[in-house]
């Protein structure tokens, strides 16, 4: 009976998988965290399996270690929002 709750692949437990599609260019997206509230300033994904972490200054969002795209980091949580209606 051991392994069956992991799964097959032996991985936790893992939410269901968003397609982004972002400048022409499609991501794979995984919410790690159980529930999704609009008071949240951060957010663990899973970006085309590497960890981020989305982080709420004022009304933007941003990754927390990388200067990437703002707006990439914005549209993301629009997405998630979008879909959990929040």
């Amino acid at each position: 009976m051991q392994g069956t709750i992991d799964g097959i692949s032996g991985e936790p437990h893992r939410s269901q998988v968003f397609r982004l599609t972002y400048k022409g260019q499609d991501y794979q997206l995984v919410l790690l965290k159980k529930s999704l509230s609009k008071l949240d300033t951060e957010l663990p994904i899973l970006l085309d399996g590497i960890e981020q972490k989305l982080v709420k200054r004022g009304d933007c969002w941003f990754f927390e270690n990388r200067h990437s795209d703002q707006h990439f980091a914005t549209e993301i949580w629009r997405n998630l929002s979008l879909r959990y209606r929040l």
